[in-house]
């Protein structure tokens, strides 16, 4: 099949878009590698920023006993004889006073 002289010409005019094409493409790998690295360096930045929990020493000093002579571990909660059940962690135990706020103090 021979080329016709319309052929060539038309292929002439669309050359200054191919070459964008390919430049694009050329670009775009770029483009996305510097996106790539800046979004790891913005994701170090906050993570270098971010304030962490502390971790727990594998060896060291050990947990201070309470008075029944056992080890609480900071994983570990214990329940004692006037705690609330672990079920029930949202509820606070309020420690009302009879005598508290009833009577003012004038002498100052």
């Amino acid at each position: 099949m021979p080329i016709r002289p319309i052929d060539l010409q038309t292929l002439l005019m669309q050359l200054h878009q191919v070459g964008r094409e390919q430049s694009a493409e050329k670009e775009g790998a770029a483009l996305q590698a510097s996106m790539q690295g800046a979004a790891a360096r913005r994701k170090e930045v906050e993570a270098s920023g971010a304030v962490r929990r502390p971790e727990a020493p594998k060896e060291g000093a050990k947990a201070v006993a309470d008075k029944k002579g056992s080890a609480a571990g900071p994983e570990e909660e214990r329940e004692g004889p006037g705690d609330e059940p672990a079920g029930e962690e949202g509820r606070e135990e309020i420690v009302r006073d009879p005598a508290l706020g009833s009577k003012v103090d004038l002498s100052g």
